[in-house]
């Protein structure tokens, strides 16, 4: 950089908020913010999980360091395909990491919301008198599990509803009503 330049740059990794804010556009761009849910001796539980699936390890290392767990490498079937990396966290843990990215998050905030959502009906239902306000027959399940198919609707998945029906939503036209669409 030449003497005469007006920008000033600095080492910013001192700053935390900016590390966060990063993260947040990670996991906008390369990573997801569901609820799972899981069976174990014939109870149904929930929670909310947090992830980055991408090529490059540096972004997944990041949120490990931050956050904890484990970093993995898919290789896929196809040689032609690059290996990619995989982190991700759940429950409690998951809960802190979405609420520390929340405020940065420009395209998953809605997820996010609805991810802390089901992680305060959670931690509501380990108080003493859990959910006094709906009586002594109430059942989170259905909440939670409504909760989750609010989030696979918001997730919209190609997989799971096909290309045809995902449609492509942002300009209101659907996949077929596009420019050069085959029908």
């Amino acid at each position: 950089m030449s003497e005469t330049s007006a920008i000033e740059w600095t080492d910013h990794s001192d700053r935390p908020v900016l590390t966060l804010a990063y993260l947040a556009g990670v996991i906008d761009s390369d990573g997801y913010i569901s609820i799972v849910r899981s069976e174990r001796n014939g109870s149904l539980y929930h929670a909310p999980q947090i992830g980055i699936s991408g090529t490059r390890r540096q972004p997944h290392d990041l949120a490990a360091s931050i956050w904890g767990g484990a970093v993995s490498l898919y290789h896929p079937k196809n040689p032609a395909h690059r290996g990619q990396y995989q982190w991700s966290r759940q429950g409690a843990v998951a809960a802190t990491a979405i609420e520390a990215v929340l405020p940065f998050l420009r395209i998953k905030g809605d997820h996010a919301l609805l991810a802390l959502d089901l992680w305060q009906n959670i931690e509501d239902g380990r108080c003493e008198d859990p959910f006094p306000w709906f009586g002594p027959h109430y059942n989170p399940i259905a909440t939670r599990e409504a909760m989750r198919a609010e989030m696979i609707g918001i997730n919209q998945s190609r997989n799971r509803v096909g290309k045809s029906r995902a449609g492509r939503l942002l300009d209101g036209r659907e996949w077929n009503e596009m420019p050069g669409a085959l029908t």
